[in-house]
């Protein structure tokens, strides 16, 4: 055997010890690489998941205190039911205030309206589980009596930007009418 063919036997012996360690022994370690890979990033999505819930949580636990109070002050303004002796206590203070005489309340019964549609005859809908009552008032005074108590019932519940600011109850005028007094016209 002449020396070139021992060199090419040693280079073909050689190339096939680098491809069976190839296909036996480096193949599959990429192969469980490449799925230990998949692995890690699939840890990594459910990490950045946690995290970012966490920080949404840590987020909403600083702003409980003042998410709570706007919630209470809301329900002031909007309260459950009609709790008629504090609406009619905070309308007998404005009135008061306003130098005009508060004569009567009338609590008007719904319809029953099933939640979430409206009634075009009453001019009333329910939404997110606020249903409005009806109620009338009665007043006497001066036309510009009535103004400032108007102004002042408009004060209760006032909203400006993201601050509320509550003081009684939310109030929607749906209706004024206007007639002489028992004194009749004053000028």
């Amino acid at each position: 055997m002449k020396s070139r063919d021992r060199l090419v036997l040693t280079i073909v012996g050689v190339a096939a010890l680098a491809a069976a360690f190839w296909f036996l022994a480096l193949a599959p370690k990429r192969e469980r690489a490449s799925a230990l890979a998949a692995q890690v990033t699939r840890a990594e999505v459910r990490r950045d998941a946690a995290t970012a819930k966490a920080d949404h949580a840590a987020h909403a636990k600083a702003g409980y205190a003042a998410d709570y109070a706007t919630v209470a002050r809301l329900g002031k303004a909007v309260p459950p039911k009609a709790d008629v002796p504090s609406l009619v206590f905070q309308i007998e203070s404005a009135a008061r205030a306003a130098k005009v005489d508060f004569r009567k309340v009338t609590v008007e019964d719904m319809p029953a309206i099933a939640p979430g549609t409206s009634d075009a005859s009453t001019s009333t809908s329910t939404t997110s589980g606020i249903s409005p009552t009806p109620v009338t008032f009665t007043f006497e005074g001066s036309f510009f009596g009535l103004q400032r108590m108007l102004r002042e019932i408009g004060r209760f519940a006032r909203v400006k930007g993201s601050t509320v600011s509550v003081s009684g109850r939310l109030l929607t005028l749906d209706q004024v009418k206007l007639s002489a007094g028992r004194a009749g016209c004053r000028a």
